[in-house]
């Protein structure tokens, strides 16, 4: 089984399909070529015509049992009309997570606008993700989206699960640390790359994810995902397949971390130990 936690339906790029539905399918495609059992479709800070608002992306996908959605959040822009509206996302479980985006916007995630988010997301129970690392738009200020960022709002909010999205990449050593030392922070592995990967820039990248793994001990604090269609889903697959890894920490990556986290339909069997069959 594979979930691929960490996917968009935004136009990037001049090529790629203009109107949403085209894009939906593109993915479902992609999905079906690739043999992905389930993806977790992202939502953007911002809205355009190129980036379609949560509801749009909800009304795309709706009766898709193959497809969740993360509500993008806005830091710069969102009011309480915005929050109420998410609360009853939230509570009528359209909606499976929230995203934040510093660096893409100007702001740290430990900004105390953002306790508002924080306890929406410990009161629901759903994960927040947050954007580390290098930023697509060479417009980004990196500075705030440092993977130790994450480790603040994780002390201060114990009760809330925080994805690193993109393993912090390229602070991965720094990433690597956050997640070792708080149990209420996991990683994605999303977005090392633009499309396909380079050889030389493959093999620094299953280095270093080799590495988060002797360090953690397990990967249960690893999420697959791609950042599709930024990053292409069958070179990310094979990306992955080259970790040195035993059956079970593989589809712990592959779909029973996510499946545990989101709260997934699979999540009961994302609980059972893939070696006894025990829960």
């Amino acid at each position: 089984m594979i979930i691929d936690c960490h996917v968009h339906l935004n136009r990037y790029e001049e090529h790629e399909p203009a109107r949403l539905d085209e894009r939906y399918r593109l993915l479902k495609d992609e999905m079906a070529r690739n043999g992905v059992d389930h993806a977790i479709v992202l939502t953007s800070f911002k809205v355009n015509e190129n980036r379609p608002s949560t509801e749009q992306v909800l009304d795309m996908v709706e009766g898709d049992e193959a497809l969740s959605v993360v509500a993008g959040i806005s830091f710069s822009d969102y009011r309480a009309h915005d929050l109420a509206h998410l609360r009853s996302l939230l509570q009528d479980k359209r909606v499976i997570g929230l995203k934040l985006y510093p660096g893409y916007e100007p702001f740290y995630v430990h900004n105390a606008r953002l306790r508002v988010v924080y306890e929406l997301a410990e009161e629901f129970d759903v994960p927040v993700m947050i954007h580390t690392g290098d930023t697509f738009d060479p417009r980004g200020k990196v500075k705030y989206a440092h993977p130790l960022e994450v480790d603040e709002v994780a002390v201060d909010y114990p009760g809330v699960r925080f994805v690193i999205c993109h393993l912090g990449n390229p602070w991965v050593t720094d990433a690597m640390e956050v997640i070792y030392k708080n149990e209420n922070v996991v990683a994605d592995v999303s977005g090392f790359t633009v499309k396909r990967f380079q050889e030389r820039f493959e093999l620094f990248m299953l280095q270093q994810l080799g590495e988060v793994i002797a360090y953690a001990g397990d990967p249960h604090s690893l999420l697959f995902g791609t950042d599709w269609p930024i990053c292409d889903l069958e070179a990310y697959l094979r990306f992955v397949g080259k970790l040195d890894l035993t059956p079970e920490q593989r589809e712990m990556i592959m779909w029973r971390n996510a499946a545990r986290i989101f709260h997934l339909p699979l999540h009961a069997a994302a609980e059972v130990d893939p070696k006894t069959g025990d829960p």
